[in-house]
């Protein structure tokens, strides 16, 4: 079915195309000359127009224009006298039918029409004859191939000149906005210089106050606290026993020195003055260890009593450890933390820690419970 219809279709299109002309249905340019008409340069050939009926006859020339790209095709025709105006229509029309008779392959779709008068009233016929008939402009398939390809380049050309400008554009753009933002830049070291400047001179003077203060901060008798320490959190029931008998952790709190460091830093939080009398001293706390990771006794050591307090109230609020390993089983340990101000961080900073039993020199990652114990 679907055969049919292509060919059908093949058929009709076929018909419609190659249907004789209609003179009726071509649109004429119209122009009126005071002398011979003379041919364009571009490429065409002439045929002698003929009045009446039964078409042209045919020529070797223009039957190899059949194929062609026909682009104009123009009538040119004489008057010499004002009462040949009057047949002009009726003579026109029976020249067009001829031609069109005779090479209807010639009217194409683009292809434009014009009539041309060699209106010379009062002159010589026979002198005009010679550049009467149709002037047949046309395109072989080389011109218009090479017609195409310089269409293409041109369009190549424009297009490439069109992204260079684009490219170039967008480099300007670019360049104004870095030029903006390095202005910007500019003008906020400008404004934060003085500031900065001021920071560091108020640093300066505040560091210069602290050490020239710092024998404010009174040594006394060394003296032990003991701590009461009650976790956030249950522990284990009972010790926890890996598959992996050579399993081993240090007893650590969170995943290591840095979270230790964090939870003495953000529990106690001296003021200036507190700055000043803790600087130089030290405070010892000592943490025996359950199996569970939670704090069965704390004792804080030290000869500062202003210290010792402050790291008495942060042990209070310290949570389970993550309890030392053993041979693959959650065991007791015993911690010994050295607490001193730290100038850099401005904070109290664990600066050794001690741990007994001591671990083996193999076991110093702090691991997950779920890494050892599959949990």
């Amino acid at each position: 079915m679907r055969s049919i219809f292509i060919f059908l279709f093949c058929v009709l299109t076929t018909s419609f195309f190659s249907q004789t002309p209609v003179y009726d249905d071509l649109t004429f340019d119209e122009e009126e000359l005071s002398a011979s008409y003379k041919g364009s340069a571009k490429q065409h050939i002439n045929l002698k127009s003929k009045k009446g009926t039964g078409g042209m006859p045919k020529v070797p020339e223009a039957d190899a224009l059949k194929t062609a790209e026909i682009t104009d095709i123009i009538l040119v025709f004489t008057e010499t006298n004002e009462d040949a105006a009057g047949t002009r229509e009726e003579n026109n029309r029976e020249r067009w039918e001829n031609l069109m008779s005779t090479y209807p392959e010639f009217f194409q779709f683009s292809t434009s029409y014009k009539n041309v008068c060699q209106c010379v009233m009062g002159g010589d016929a026979e002198t005009l004859k010679p550049s009467q008939g149709f002037y047949i402009y046309y395109k072989t398939a080389e011109q218009k191939a090479a017609e195409k390809a310089a269409e293409k380049a041109k369009a190549d050309a424009e297009f490439l000149a069109e992204a260079a400008a684009a490219k170039k554009a967008e480099k300007e753009v670019k360049k104004e906005d870095k030029v903006v933002k390095n202005d910007k830049k500019e003008k906020e070291k400008e404004v934060e210089k003085p500031k900065k400047e001021k920071e560091k001179k108020e640093e300066k003077k505040e560091e210069v106050k602290e050490e020239e203060e710092t024998s404010t901060a009174v040594e006394g008798a060394v003296e032990t606290v003991a701590v009461e320490i009650k976790p956030k959190r249950a522990g284990y029931k009972k010790p926890k026993v890996s598959k992996d008998k050579k399993a081993c952790r240090p007893p650590c709190y969170g995943y290591g020195e840095e979270d230790l460091n964090n939870f003495f830093k953000d529990q106690i939080v001296l003021s200036k003055k507190q700055r000043r009398s803790v600087k130089g001293s030290a405070s010892i706390a000592k943490l025996s260890l359950n199996f569970d990771g939670s704090i069965k006794k704390a004792m804080v050591n030290g000869a500062n009593a202003q210290l010792n307090e402050l790291v008495t109230v942060a042990l209070k609020n310290m949570d389970l450890w993550n309890p030392a390993v053993k041979a693959g089983v959650t065991v007791k340990s015993e911690v010994k933390i050295t607490l001193k101000y730290d100038k850099s961080t401005k904070a109290i900073k664990p600066f050794e820690v001690m741990i007994t039993p001591r671990p083996n020199p193999k076991c110093t990652e702090c691991k997950t419970d779920s890494e050892i114990f599959g949990d």
